[in-house]
């Protein structure tokens, strides 16, 4: 009895120490960094790929397969019932208690699950394909297309459920490889169907780049965990309905936000002129889509860290601000040399034509700023379960985010739409900070303050000084400016993270090994 205990013990000790390694500023820097370089090199694939389909396609067939994709996007989203997601925060509890006898059986869950909502989103597309071509298309003729493309509904469902299973034990680099593959094959499955049949391939490339992507997820997640479901177990079924309970509210979240990510610029056009919607579109997309770049982390790596732990206030509070800290340091320094080089930074991406954008893209980015400080908090509500909450925080943003926009935009135009983005990040932070103070008790770091404080003053300078009509002004504040936020970020990198002097340490020894040198100093020592 007293080894049993034992053991136990130590297997709690083991995954106590596991857990607060994770947490370390080393593991977060090295993964939000690893992360974020595979991020940009799947970017740069899709660029390669949007590039040949333009090309290939041309205007009318690159629409119409943007079409098909949003209708896929669409239904995907709805019948997946968020699983994907909430299934993160139930592995991950587990895996973080050490159970794999529990991590075994959730595992063969969420599959069962993935694969009927898979199957329901197939059905949910054949009946009403007769209404997607006629909403999309003006007429029936697209039906037969619509309905072969919802196997593709299947492949997705499966997909993402093997990357949240892969996430939630913490298989970050598998999850890292299968991501660049996944962007390469859907690459090399697309673009021979769009050389041979132009528009008409645009189908098989769409299912089958979907088909090669699932096989590629299963053939990396499979090692880990066998392929076992149960289709026909109630158990199963009544195991699923706490991950649909946190799936649903999420999902519902993600509607709200694709309604007002489509009614706000249907409300400028309305009001406003045409050009104005693509320099609204093309500058949120520009600081959303660039900048976000390091949050792909929070997404991978820290919410099945912060799922693993959400029981124990101090080690939740000890992750999120970690993050929070790991987070402002990496975006500050980016953010501010991306506002100063704005317009050089619009020209390369777009064109001289957009430009006008520049302000509101140089005003939007102080929203990055403080969506680096609020996003770590506010997946405290799903990582604890609490996705009504969740909705209701998101609800209540997009309606004050839509609100500002509306007010900017008839108040200063397009650059009014980018201030109306920054109050709006501002309203966030103090919203999320505030509510989940007082109910899931987290408390920010006293002690990283004046460093908080230190890169806002960087980046609030950097805003001031892009909008400066003098380029010499600009060019050398700037510079001043980035390099104090560089020298902020260095200094914390060298006081709290180890990683760098550890990566120092073991070049410089495997150069040693493999130098003349060592090889003597070995041979004095034989002689």
């Amino acid at each position: 009895m007293d080894n049993i205990q034992e053991t136990e013990n130590k297997k709690e000790s083991a995954t106590t120490t596991e857990c607060r390694e994770d947490s370390t500023y080393n593991h977060i820097v090295k993964y939000t960094g690893f992360l974020g370089i595979i991020q940009v090199l799947t970017m740069l694939v899709n660029v390669v790929r949007n590039k040949l389909a333009a090309v290939l396609l041309g205007t009318s067939g690159v629409g119409l397969s943007s079409l098909y994709l949003n209708f896929i996007g669409f239904l995907h989203h709805t019948s997946n019932l968020g699983i994907s997601f909430s299934s993160i925060k139930e592995i991950a509890e587990f895996y973080g208690q050490g159970r794999t006898d529990k991590i075994l059986r959730q595992v063969e869950v969420v599959r069962t699950w993935s694969v009927w909502t898979g199957l329901a989103g197939m059905l949910a597309g054949i009946l009403v394909s007769p209404v997607i071509s006629y909403w999309f298309f003006g007429d029936f003729s697209h039906i037969p297309h619509v309905c072969a493309l919802s196997p593709v509904m299947l492949f997705m469902a499966v997909t993402v459920s093997e990357v949240s299973i892969l996430k939630a034990v913490r298989k970050l680099k598998r999850v890292a490889f299968v991501s660049i593959l996944g962007a390469a094959g859907a690459l090399l499955l697309t673009v021979p169907f769009y050389y041979v049949w132009g528009t008409d391939g645009i189908v098989p490339a769409l299912i089958f780049s979907t088909l090669g992507v699932m096989i590629a997820h299963l053939c990396l997640s499979l090692p880990v965990f066998p392929w076992r479901v149960g289709l026909f177990s109630r158990d199963y079924f009544r195991a699923g309905w706490s991950m649909v309970r946190v799936g649903v509210p999420y999902i519902a979240a993600t509607a709200v936000n694709m309604t007002v990510g489509m009614g706000l610029p249907l409300f400028i056009a309305n009001t406003g002129e045409l050009s104005d919607v693509g320099l609204y579109s093309m500058g949120y997309n520009l600081v959303i889509t660039y900048a976000g770049v390091v949050f792909t982390a929070v997404d991978t790596d820290y919410f099945p860290r912060l799922s693993s732990v959400n029981g124990d206030v101090e080690r939740m509070n000890l992750t999120i601000n970690r993050q929070v800290k790991v987070c402002v340091l990496l975006m500050s320094p980016f953010l501010v040399a991306f506002m100063i080089a704005m317009p050089l930074v619009i020209r390369l991406l777009y064109s001289s034509s957009f430009l006008p954008m520049t302000g509101m893209a140089v005003c939007a980015s102080m929203h990055m700023f403080f969506k680096a400080m609020t996003l770590p908090v506010a997946y405290t509500s799903l990582a604890k379960g609490d996705a009504v909450m969740y909705l209701g925080m998101e609800v209540a943003y997009d309606i004050f985010m839509s609100a500002g926009v509306i007010a900017g935009y008839a108040l200063a135009g397009v650059p009014g739409t980018g201030i109306a983005l920054a109050a709006a990040g501002v309203f966030d932070w103090w919203m999320i900070h505030f509510v989940y103070g007082r109910r899931y008790g987290y408390r920010a770091d006293r002690s990283a303050r004046p460093f908080m404080t230190a890169q806002f003053l960087c980046v609030g300078a950097a805003l001031c000084l892009s909008l400066q009509p003098v380029i010499c002004l600009k060019a050398v504040g700037g510079a001043c400016v980035l390099v104090a936020s560089i020298w902020l970020s260095a200094h914390a990198i060298r006081r709290e993270i180890t990683l760098v002097s550890e990566l120092r340490r073991r070049l410089s020894d495997k150069l040693l090994s493999r130098s003349w040198l060592s090889r003597l100093l070995r041979r004095n020592r034989s002689i």
